[in-house]
């Protein structure tokens, strides 16, 4: 997802939907998934997209946590307990994971 246009003109490049919407989740797996749950009868262009960018966000701040946790820790890699801490500190991320 470099962003920077091939040099052949005639030869048009594929971008992906995650690349044109500047994301690192893949938007079209979450296309299909959402399609084969049967969640709902019709699913828009944009569903996938803005829950991709969702869980996106919802991941790099609690990895964020847990990083902050791990140097905390002097330890240079993230532990699942790291990660565990992360979400026990945060009550918004807590109650996200809890379904209440």
């Amino acid at each position: 997802c470099s962003g920077v246009p091939s040099e052949d003109s005639e030869a048009k490049s594929k971008v992906s939907r995650s690349c044109r919407a500047g994301l690192l989740f893949p938007v079209s797996r979450i296309e299909r998934l959402l399609r084969r749950g049967h969640f709902a009868k019709r699913i828009g262009a944009a569903a996938p997209i803005y829950l991709a960018a969702a869980l996106q966000s919802v991941t790099q701040h609690a990895m964020e946590e847990a990083g902050k946790i791990s140097k905390e820790k002097k330890k240079q890699r993230i532990s699942l307990r790291h990660l565990q801490l992360a979400v026990q500190r945060n009550p918004e991320l807590m109650q996200l994971l809890r379904g209440m």
